[in-house]
């Protein structure tokens, strides 16, 4: 009787002993991580500053994850090369599921504009799109057009004289209006900046006259009107700004968007891929979420790994054509 009490203390080596056995001499800190995905913190990757859409669009996705996951996300900041040093940390990441990438739509056209140190296709997997984006194309006040007919026919008569701002080489900003000057014959002068800020900062100062942007950041200075927008590039009209026409009323055809997608390091399991696919899909029917992206002018997406696929390599096609056209190059 007096060993009792310390029966269960001889018990806990041979029953720790047996299971590191039964798990190949594994210690067990590893032990404890194993299980069903996820057990552990769960890093994103945003290759971008935050404060932009595609750190915003994370950290609320990240919220809603956390609580389906039983997990905590955590979000890293790694921008630069538009979005390709980021995307490159997570490609050599270990393939367990628990780093992950949140691109923006220059991941489509970053292999074309810039030497990777990695395969797009071949180190990252997609999970699911989250969601996608309408710009609106806006000029400065001083700027005679009234509508996107008379716009191309200043951009026409004055080659050049108009200047468009965008956020660097390569952005959708930036191949939006290429794409809409190859188009219509319109003839602007290209005036790159390093974000969005300056750029719009710039526009409303009337130094840049044009720009292609996200609804977002300019629809507090459209209704004040210290910007005149001229169209959205949806096929159809937005809630946001109901009463502006679509480039597409004018030049049948034209669409554009920016895009937010979750990808992982290639390896990474199917069942885990699916289960995170899931999350997202299911994140999206939010009603907390829905209203998020409302707010941002944002439309949720979803579907599955596959339509995501290929939905980025639809999109490395369109632009891939609009920048051997015009013969787009990052300096």
């Amino acid at each position: 009787m007096n060993n009792a009490p310390h029966a269960p203390t001889r018990r806990r080596p041979v029953v720790a002993g047996a299971i590191a056995r039964a798990a190949g001499g594994l210690p067990l800190s590893t032990l404890a991580q194993t299980g069903p995905y996820p057990n552990k913190t769960i890093q994103v990757v945003v290759p971008f500053p935050a404060g932009g859409i595609v750190d915003n669009v994370t950290r609320k996705l990240g919220t809603e994850l956390s609580a389906s996951l039983g997990q905590t996300l955590v979000v890293e900041n790694k921008g630069g090369a538009g979005g390709s040093i980021g995307a490159a940390q997570v490609a050599r990441a270990k393939a367990d599921g628990y780093t992950l990438l949140t691109a923006f739509d220059t991941h489509a056209v970053n292999p074309l504009l810039y030497k990777l140190t990695f395969d797009s296709d071949k180190d990252l997997k997609p999970i699911a799109l989250i969601a996608t984006s309408p710009l609106v194309l806006v000029v400065h006040p001083s700027v005679p057009a009234k509508t996107l007919r008379e716009l191309v026919d200043l951009g026409k008569s004055k080659p050049d004289t108009l200047h468009y701002a965008s956020t660097g080489a390569g952005s959708s900003n930036h191949l939006t209006t290429e794409l809409f000057k190859a188009t219509t014959g319109a003839s602007f002068n290209h005036v790159p900046y390093k974000g969005g800020a300056p750029a719009i900062t710039d526009v409303l100062g009337g130094q840049v006259q044009v720009m292609f942007v996200s609804v977002t950041s300019v629809l507090a200075h459209i209704r004040a009107g210290k910007m005149r927008a001229l169209a959205v590039t949806t096929r159809e009209r937005i809630p946001a700004l109901p009463d502006v026409p679509t480039v597409s009323d004018t030049y049948p055809g034209f669409e554009a968007t920016s895009w937010v997608g979750l990808l992982a390091p290639a390896g990474v399991p199917a069942d885990v891929v699916n289960k995170l696919n899931g999350g997202v899909n299911a994140a999206l029917k939010s009603p907390e979420f829905q209203k998020f992206l409302e707010e941002q002018s944002l439309r949720p997406a979803g579907g599955t790994p596959e339509q995501f696929a290929a939905f980025m390599k639809a999109e490395t096609q369109k632009w891939g054509a609009v920048i051997k056209r015009q013969n787009i190059q990052v300096e």
